[in-house]
């Protein structure tokens, strides 16, 4: 763990042992919840769960993908309502894993809706049940803040707010790979937040120039528990020099000899849908996935992927994450038809 400078807090704001016991309670009840009885929290996780809920502290967590970021939001967000605290607001920018996000909220015993551009006629509900404190979770995707009936509530959404969580906050920073300014603004409102409330920033990709930056947007006093990213379990290659004719032979030929079910990335709308064409008249149960789909196809093929009913998904880079278990595979395919792709696996 690494942390910004510290100073004594003031006797108010001092953790008590009732206190935490109250995150570590929740962080357990979390735990056995969404993953059953044989999870153990790690060490960093109840650090941060405590750091949230004793000390109202900003945290950033830079842990991979699959270590338990969001059981950290969900035990603090279950601990803090235990304690007569507002519903947490969730932003994310990854549209497709909403849904999930909401089943594991849920799973993890919270009440959770999610405001997006796909329900748009739910938004004056789910608005008004957040201020309310009639729910526990709000998800809210970036491209609201653009939204003037949108912007209109945010202030209220955000005084209301007992926890603010930002998750994959690299797109916050104009250092990291995937900088998005309109993510950085909302980001910014809600990390203007007071001082008593807490804030969470999540990501799985930061070296440690975004770490710092990240880190220095929250707030002077950010506590960062940073682990390591590497993860055994991925292989890379990269496959260099083919010709598109080549590149779609190839991704052919790797979907028959993978076990499970993969992610083919591409940089176009019309490349998800050719490739996807291609690869079904290979026999392959595969679908395209792009911002192009209407919300109910949408729906349809991420479940068949969390089902894994199909064998790939050929997506739009960035259209979508995925938490399906059953994933072995993804291979996004860089480069033009002018000569070099490099489909990396």
């Amino acid at each position: 763990m690494t942390s910004g400078p510290k100073h004594p807090k003031p006797p108010e704001q001092q953790s008590s042992s009732a206190e935490r016991e109250l995150a570590d309670s929740h962080l357990d009840r979390v735990l056995l919840a969404m993953a059953g009885p044989s999870a153990v929290a790690r060490d960093d996780q109840r650090a941060a769960v405590r750091a949230l809920v004793d000390d109202r502290s900003r945290v950033l967590l830079v842990q991979a993908t699959g270590w338990g970021k969001s059981a950290v939001y969900w035990a603090a967000t279950s601990a803090l309502r235990a304690t007569g605290g507002g519903p947490t607001l969730v932003i994310s920018p990854l549209l497709a894993l909403m849904r999930d996000q909401v089943t594991a909220a849920e799973r993890a015993g919270l009440k959770a809706a999610t405001v997006n551009s796909t329900n748009i006629d739910s938004w004056d509900m789910i608005l008004a049940d957040a201020i309310a404190g009639d729910l526990d979770v709000l998800l809210v995707s970036p491209e609201r803040l653009a939204n003037p009936r949108f912007g209109a509530i945010l202030p209220q959404l955000i005084s209301s707010a007992g926890l603010v969580v930002i998750d994959e906050a690299h797109c916050i920073s104009d250092w990291g790979f995937d900088f998005r300014p309109d993510y950085q603004r909302l980001a910014k409102s809600l990390v203007g937040v007071g001082s008593r409330t807490p804030v969470l920033a999540t990501t799985a990709t930061a070296n440690t120039r975004v770490t710092l930056d990240v880190a220095a947007q929250l707030g002077d006093h950010t506590v960062t528990f940073r682990g390591s990213l590497a993860r055994s379990s991925l292989r890379l290659s990269v496959v260099p020099g083919l010709t598109s004719i080549e590149r779609y032979a190839w991704v052919a030929d790797a979907i028959d000899a993978i076990d499970g079910s993969g992610i083919v990335y591409t940089l176009t709308i019309a490349e998800t849908e050719r490739l996807a064409g291609f690869l079904q008249s290979r026999g392959h149960k595969v679908a395209p996935y792009s911002g192009a789909l209407d919300s109910t196809t949408r729906e349809r093929v991420e479940d068949q992927l969390r089902s894994n009913e199909l064998k790939a998904v050929v997506d739009l880079r960035h259209a979508r994450g995925s938490s399906s278990r059953g994933l072995r595979s993804t291979a996004p395919l860089c480069g033009h038809d002018s000569g070099e792709t490099r489909p990396i696996v």
